[in-house]
């Protein structure tokens, strides 16, 4: 009895707490959040439950006319768009969705603003989170839009003019200066012409995108700060505002001096809820360039009342937890380089390993939901077989009932109920296929992702190596750079292709185009490919295109020179059932006759015979009339039937 007492009131203290809790109301952006998601997914039921929690009562009545489905007008959407566009926890497809599905084309003779805006708004953010060509669509929709209006209408005008910012973009993607910086200087003419302060400002920040690739510093600097002050004249501040403080904080660093101007923007950016994060990072490159006893130095510490650098950089690392992995990586990227300019070596390289165990999660992680929705893909697809045989039989099951419904005279009832269980099935056979189009879409999304955090490692790679000086450091961040690349190239073809497989012939022709491009010398050398129709699944392409990268790499390192005409062979072929042989030959000096490649201190040739094993396979060297690379190995099928 004593024990139940003694517990008793700790039981009533959780209670009380428990129930403090339950009666807490949660934060104002998570109810909005909730309400824009229900929304979109068309849980309008749901949605209004929590539409008395919001505070701000103008916006309240926008999300009720929405769920209530009364008169909404296109300012008011484009009001809900924005908002709902601006959230990181939502997905973009759903936002772009509701828009295609909610929010038709004006039948209005004057060209509608608000319409045009959120349709330039989902061009963008298809653009940047979903992809080139689905954005491509949308622009052409906005352009037959617009081109409807008379061009001498200022609103027209101006809306041509703000929709140019896609094919711009494309411009700078392609890296088309001529034609990209003439649209954009262009662009910018009609919008001073037509004293729109914000279109200039967006057409300055694309200004900056093509004077970056023309490696003019100065000009970059000086147009970036015009945009700023440009800004000023705006009552509420352009969404490249921000971005542009960023770009000429960083170009201001590069080009040093400056100092008390890069505080102040540095400043600026600490001071909003929305740019403080990614101002430590910048913080960090800054104090990477100042002397201890610099002013600027001492105004940095007494802002994060912190004493020296190490304390510093370690407050950075506390701020900096709520950023994505991929800024967060970058974070600490940039404190190691603080601490190692400022003699704290050995934390320095403290900092580097836990970026490099960060880069290594992200990889991991992101390569894992990669495979899961692999798998996802396959299993959907099994079902639609399901489905298609499910139809089948139903069509079967009509054309009976049909048939007996003219011997009997109950015949109108049984159609009624199988015309209705049909309608069911049509139905569900609906929501079926769109959930198998968006797990589809996912599908190439994660592979696209994939490559584009291979580029990220890569680029962090090629940033380093700018600063390493020992050439063999050197040599050994250039071979990490292109396992990356080689890596990054199986995910493309991926991306690209529907069936899932790696077309592995295309792949090969585009490994070897960027290795003579990355390996440039006057040797002459005759390249023969014979891979043709050999395909593989995604566990067997990347560990193979490391393979033949790796080898590759060693003939263009070590085989061939200008004294004689040069040769390189890669063959590809099927191997009785479960097998393939993969052959790769020069007509170099070849290896030692005493080479063995189990001991061999060659990173890269380690490697191979390492992923070698992983495909089940065994490695054959001889030197005939050079090296000669006979590789026997299984595909992920035949590999699964090995026990």
């Amino acid at each position: 009895m004593r024990n139940y007492l003694f517990v008793l009131p700790f039981y009533f203290l959780f209670l009380i707490s428990f129930t403090a809790q339950e009666n807490t109301p949660p934060p104002q952006k998570d109810v909005l959040k909730k309400i824009e998601v229900f929304i979109l997914e068309q849980k309008l039921d749901s949605a209004s439950i929590f539409l008395d929690q919001v505070e701000n009562k103008e916006y309240a009545s926008i999300l009720s006319k929405i769920i209530n489905k009364e008169f909404v007008s296109y300012n008011e959407y484009y009001r809900f768009i924005s908002k709902a566009s601006n959230r990181q926890s939502i997905k973009y497809i759903k936002v772009s969705n509701y828009v295609n599905k909610f929010i038709e084309e004006p039948k209005e003779k004057k060209i509608n603003l608000d319409y045009v805006n959120i349709k330039w708004g989902q061009v963008s953010k298809i653009r940047n989170q979903i992809g080139l060509e689905e954005a491509s669509i949308e622009q052409k929709k906005i352009e037959s839009y617009v081109n409807k209006f008379n061009i001498k209408d200022e609103d027209v005008l101006r809306a041509k003019t703000r929709i140019t910012t896609h094919p711009i973009v494309m411009f700078f993607i392609q890296q088309d200066i001529e034609n990209g910086k003439k649209l954009t200087l262009e662009s910018l003419e009609i919008a001073k012409k037509i004293n729109d302060k914000e279109l200039q400002v967006a057409f300055l920040y694309h200004l900056t995108d093509f004077l970056l690739l023309e490696n003019k510093l100065q000009e970059y600097i000086d147009v970036s700060e015009e945009s700023l002050r440009v800004e000023n004249d705006l009552e509420i501040k352009s969404p490249y505002y921000y971005s542009t403080i960023e770009h000429l904080i960083d170009a201001y660093i590069y080009q040093g001096g400056n100092n008390e101007r890069v505080k102040s923007l540095l400043d600026e950016m600490y001071e909003d809820d929305w740019s403080k994060l990614n101002s430590f990072y910048l913080y960090a490159k800054f104090v990477g360039n100042l002397s201890v006893d610099s002013p600027q130095m001492k105004e940095v510490l007494n802002k994060f009342e912190v004493n020296n650098v190490l304390e510093l950089v370690e407050e950075f690392r506390v701020l900096g937890k709520d950023l994505n992995r991929h800024d967060f990586a970058s974070l600490i990227s940039a404190c190691a380089k603080v601490l190692v300019s400022h003699g704290f070596y050995k934390e320095g390289v403290d900092y580097k390993n836990i970026q490099i165990n960060l880069v290594k999660d992200i990889y991991s992680k992101e390569l894992s939901e990669t495979l899961a929705n692999y798998k996802t893909e396959i299993a959907v697809k099994e079902k639609e077989v399901e489905i298609v045989t499910e139809k089948g039989k139903t069509k079967f099951f009509v054309i009976v009932s049909s048939l007996v419904s003219v011997f009997l005279l109950i015949s109108l009832l049984v159609s009624r109920k199988l015309r209705r269980q049909s309608k069911e099935l049509k139905e569900k056979n609906i929501l079926i296929k769109e959930s198998l189009k968006e797990k589809e879409l996912l599908v190439r999304e994660v592979h696209h992702r994939v490559k584009n955090n291979f580029q990220i490692v890569s680029s962090l790679l090629e940033l380093q190596s700018k600063n390493i000086e020992d050439e063999k450091a050197l040599e050994l961040a250039e071979e990490g750079k292109n396992r990356v690349k080689s890596m990054a190239l199986i995910h493309q073809k991926l991306y690209q292709n529907e069936s899932g497989l790696v077309d592995f012939d295309e792949y090969i022709h585009l490994l070897v185009k960027e290795l003579s491009s990355l390996f440039k010398s006057d040797n002459k050398i005759k390249t023969s490919i014979n891979s043709k129709n050999m395909e593989f699944d995604v566990d067997t392409a990347i560990p193979l295109g490391l393979i033949v990268n790796e080898i590759i790499t060693n003939s263009y390192k070590y085989a061939f020179n200008s004294t004689k005409e040069n040769s390189l062979s890669i063959s590809i072929n099927k191997e009785g059932d479960d097998d393939f042989k993969l052959i790769i030959e020069d007509n170099g000096p070849g290896l030692s006759n005493d080479f063995d490649v189990k001991k061999t201190r060659s990173l890269g040739l380690r490697l191979v015979n390492r992923l070698v094993k992983q495909l089940h396979g065994t490695l054959k060297l001889t030197n005939v009339k050079g090296a000669r690379f006979e590789i026997i190995f299984k595909d992920i099928h035949a590999r699964q039937l090995v026990v």
